[in-house]
């Protein structure tokens, strides 16, 4: 059993621990869009894609070690002030070997990570989007709009997929989109054009992880059904076969649950209690779930 997980984010980590409970080979594919703290520190001094997300997919498919620990120790003072030392090893190792995803493969092999962790691209890119007619720029900007976003986009638009990433959806048995932020981690991921026509392609069943609670200047009000939509409308019409959404629905700020919208994108429902007590996704619970549609 081949699980691909897709995304980014703390969400996309809860994913990565489910999957390992289940399924034989495990892999991620991750986005590279973040511009805020030590990651977009790291774009701009080295000219390197934003390793954040895969340094926390990493340590997810890792065991709960004092190396992994030490991947996500930030720096307190200094000049490398909240640098997490893992950003620090994917970066020096990229400088090493001058590829980013090599560094990636290395930084999980010292890690002793028990899965694949693939950049979505190897190229820098930026994230865009569309919100009350303006364009909004960068990541951290996203996803603080405040506003309803309307589409985001890539900079370049037609920035390369990386072979592996591809790879792993396209060999996958289950391919799991999400949780995460929806348009700053998995949208930004499943627009680099040649990962959108990899979940066109893949005969992998596709499971769209539902969000258990809306984001704050980003998914303020959204229901499950708007989450649905908004990816249909990035990644392509069949972009996600079965949705799971939590219920019950979280206070105050869980994601409503209209269960007629989210027939009529035309996936199968799965209505499950998958959260953790901080509003996340339980990785034992997900599991759980997740093996059912295996």
């Amino acid at each position: 059993m081949k699980v691909t997980g897709v995304g980014g984010g703390h969400g996309l980590a809860a994913t990565l621990r489910a999957a390992r409970r289940y399924a034989d080979e495990v892999a991620a594919v991750v986005t590279v869009a973040d511009d805020g703290g030590s990651s977009g520190r790291l774009t701009r001094e080295l000219g390197i894609p934003a390793p954040g997300d895969i340094r926390n997919c990493l340590v997810a498919l890792s065991e709960d070690s004092a190396l992994a620990r030490l991947y996500q120790h930030r720096f307190g003072e200094g000049t490398l002030s909240e640098h997490p030392l893992g950003n620090l090893v994917i970066a020096g190792l990229t400088e090493m070997t001058g590829d980013f995803a090599a560094a990636v493969q290395q930084a999980g092999e010292l890690l002793g990570a028990g899965g694949l962790v693939h950049p979505a691209t190897t190229q820098v890119v930026a994230l865009r989007a569309r919100v009350n007619g303006e364009v909004v720029r960068g990541q951290v900007a996203v996803q603080s709009a405040g506003a309803p976003i309307q589409a985001v986009y890539l900079k370049p638009a037609n920035a390369v997929a990386y072979e592996g990433a591809v790879r792993a959806i396209l060999e996958a048995d289950q391919v799991v989109l999400g949780p995460g932020s929806l348009f700053t981690s998995l949208i930004a991921t499943v627009i680099v054009p040649g990962i959108k026509e990899a979940l066109a392609r893949t005969e992998a069943c596709k499971v769209f992880v539902c969000n258990s609670c809306t984001q704050p200047g980003e998914t303020t009000a959204l229901t499950a059904g708007g989450h649905l939509e908004a990816l249909l409308a990035h990644a392509g019409p069949y972009a996600a076969d079965v949705v799971v959404v939590q219920r019950p629905v979280l206070e105050p700020a869980g994601v409503a649950v209209d269960r007629e919208t989210l027939e009529f994108c035309g996936v199968r429902v799965v209505e499950a209690d998958v959260a953790s007590p901080d509003g996340g996704h339980d990785p034992a619970r997900l599991a759980e779930v997740l093996r059912s549609l295996a």
